[in-house]
């Protein structure tokens, strides 16, 4: 009993630290535009210098392999969660605050219902449609919908929207897969993937590489704090406690960045928005209370 205990605490530890170093991502990102730095030329120099560490962590935690089949799935979600949500989601730091990129993004689990009601035939509940209500509620007033918008604002806030919406598609890819392919190496074939991608475009752009010290130290803790540890770390907290209190635990990801983005950047959030983000993360919060989601097997 003691040992599960031992084992459910650590697991709520390792999700909140993924939370916490995850959530600095946007901080990062504001810091590093300052040196001129453009969203895919940051993105590409992220995973590149990320994905040696997931390579690195898969020798140290071996798994059965992986087919062929398998590995393209795995990467068509990289694709979508890592690629395509990321570059929406860093453009859009270029017009809104990282605090409520946070929240916003921070939706996702919601979209994560519509597309399980369609796809796998869920039903609908009232406690789902609830949940929805109160995240796009909470949504509309942190992005001040009701007391009008500048058009920047609500070109960033429509692109972090899409991120969360593509991010809560590659979730299901990864929901399917999980059992059959360890956590370690999803993130690791994942990142390979996002990587791959992101030099292609950034390749294809030729973007211009800092020369600065400053930035380099800012890119590489992005790729260790805000790249590697939140990916190995929420898979490790999940397979100790289960997605569905993961979730619940990484509540406090929101809050860390509203925290961070104010101590680092000076940001403030006005009082419509700060009921705005309380919506939000209630309306997650109802929605993982319901979604029981097993453990996954590393």
């Amino acid at each position: 009993m003691e040992k599960d205990k031992r084992k459910e605490l650590t697991g709520y530890a390792l999700v909140a630290a993924s939370a916490i170093t995850f959530s600095a991502k946007g901080i990062f990102a504001k810091l590093l535009y300052r040196y001129g730095i453009d969203p895919v030329t940051l993105l590409a120099l992220r995973f590149a210098m990320s994905m040696p560490l997931f390579w690195a962590a898969v020798l140290f935690f071996p798994s059965e392999r992986v087919s062929w089949k398998d590995i393209f799935y795995v990467g068509l979600s990289g694709f979508l969660g890592l690629y395509l949500a990321a570059l929406a989601d860093f453009y859009g730091l270029l017009y809104i605050d990282a605090s409520l990129e946070r929240v916003i993004l921070y939706a996702y689990p919601a979209f994560v219902i519509v597309w399980t009601t369609l796809f796998f035939k869920e039903p609908m509940t009232r406690r789902k449609l609830f949940s929805l209500g109160l995240t796009y509620l909470g949504l509309a007033l942190v992005m001040k919908v009701f007391q009008g918008v500048e058009r920047a604002q609500m070109i960033g806030a429509a692109l972090v929207l899409f991120s969360a919406v593509i991010y809560s598609l590659s979730y299901i890819f990864t929901e399917v897969f999980s059992r059959k392919v360890s956590g370690v190496k999803m993130s690791a074939y994942a990142t390979t993937a996002a990587a791959f991608a992101f030099l292609g475009t950034w390749g294809a752009g030729a973007g211009t590489i800092p020369t600065e010290a400053g930035a380099w130290w800012l890119l590489g803790a992005l790729a260790i704090v805000s790249t590697f540890i939140p990916v190995l770390t929420i898979n490790l907290g999940i397979k100790r406690i289960g997605a569905s209190r993961a979730a619940i635990a990484s509540f406090i990801g929101p809050v860390s960045t509203a925290v961070l983005a104010w101590a680092v950047l000076g940001e403030s959030l006005e009082p419509v928005q700060l009921a705005g983000m309380i919506l939000v993360m209630a309306g997650v919060l109802v929605v993982s209370f319901e979604r029981k989601v097993k453990p996954v097997d590393e």
